[in-house]
């Protein structure tokens, strides 16, 4: 029987650093070069108003903060420890997925991969202050059909059922099931996901 296989959030990839130390020194090198200027420029017809120079000391500050705190807060992403809690995991018997969703190989009629493609507006007017315009949800996500998904479903907490019964990003409920989870957000391409799924549970995906 194969061993567990898990898989985690992918985390994002910080910056090469020899690229964001380049960035970081131009800031440090334009935010020193402004405070050199207004502090200099003190006379003559171009000379800089009080206000002007205290807005050019901010962007100087703002500049040189900045060139300071991005290598830190680089440094400490990159040690910063991996989640323990993995994100899926697979095993001879079923899968574990996001907020301790179990499912059985033995419960699981069906399952496809669904490319989930579409723009969405705010459900709020536009002239409301929390419009923020159309959105685009681009995800390839693994639908898993069961006979009864409402039975495991309510094993879970209360607020993690409730996002995976949301069905609003999906027009029509088109995707058909509850049970969903992405393949393009963990720590290894899709395909192996999705190839390793179809290992683990025995079965090859349902085609449309």
């Amino acid at each position: 029987m194969p061993s567990p296989r898990e898989f985690h959030l992918a985390r994002p990839v910080p910056p090469h650093p020899a690229r964001a130390a380049a960035v970081c020194s131009a800031f440090l090198v334009i935010g020193v070069g402004v405070v050199i200027w207004a502090s200099l420029d003190t006379s003559g017809p171009t000379a800089l108003t009080p206000v002007q120079r205290v807005m050019a000391y901010v962007v100087a500050a703002l500049l040189i903060t900045i060139s300071i705190a991005a290598p830190v807060a680089s440094w400490r992403q990159r040690r910063r420890p991996a989640e323990v809690a993995p994100a899926l995991v697979l095993d001879d018997q079923g899968f574990t997925a996001w907020g301790g969703l179990r499912v059985g190989w033995g419960d699981v009629t069906s399952w496809e991969v669904f490319h989930h493609d579409e723009v969405y507006d705010d459900d709020v007017p536009e002239d409301h202050p929390d419009y923020i315009g159309p959105s685009r949800v681009d995800e390839l996500l693994i639908l898993v059909h069961v006979e009864h998904p409402e039975a495991l479903l309510r094993r879970l907490a209360s607020e993690v059922r409730a996002v995976y019964e949301d069905d609003s990003l999906g027009r029509d409920k088109r995707f058909g099931t509850p049970i969903r989870f992405g393949a393009d957000a963990l720590d290894v391409p899709s395909d192996e996901v999705i190839a390793e799924f179809e290992r683990y549970s025995g079965a090859p995906p349902r085609t449309l």
